[in-house]
């Protein structure tokens, strides 16, 4: 009967201290520690996916750019005014802004074009611009007549 009563009696504190175990405070603050890590994460993936997003698509708006610019020269396109049109290339819509400038001789023309993305039926603000020169057969080739100028380059 000695061992039936004993099995019977309740633990001890010093029994109770052996089993430790992870206090709410403590699991609480792991918790807390976690949940900011989690943000801080989720942050800095946004943005890195923004990031690579401009990036793609001013890389695909340079492209688009670039196109113009050959379908100029390939066509032997002789700007006199600026021209807008929009374009669907890269498997998005772009305007595409061609503003002509001059230049030295009257044979070369000087057009910018710039490409802004159309989302949602919005042209947004353009994300690239390049400069190319036009030259054309048909106008007068000038020349520069440089024997008249004097050392500092300017005409007597």
């Amino acid at each position: 009967m000695a061992i039936f009563s004993k099995s019977l009696t309740m633990p001890t504190y010093s029994q109770f201290k052996r089993e430790r175990g992870f206090t709410l405070i403590e699991v609480m603050v792991a918790l807390a520690i976690l949940a900011v890590v989690a943000v801080a994460a989720s942050r800095a993936s946004s943005a890195y996916l923004h990031s690579v997003d401009v990036l793609r698509t001013r890389t695909l708006a340079h492209f688009v750019a670039q196109n113009a610019a050959s379908d100029l020269r390939i066509q032997k396109t002789w700007l006199t005014a600026s021209r807008t049109q929009t374009v669907n290339a890269q498997g998005r819509d772009w305007q595409v802004v061609m503003t002509v400038g001059e230049a030295m001789t009257p044979a070369l023309k000087q057009v910018n074009i710039a490409v802004a993305p159309i989302i949602d039926g919005q042209t947004r603000s353009a994300v690239t611009d390049i400069d190319v020169m036009l030259s054309s057969a048909e106008q007068e080739v000038g020349s520069l007549d440089l024997a008249g100028l004097n050392p500092n380059g300017r005409v007597p």
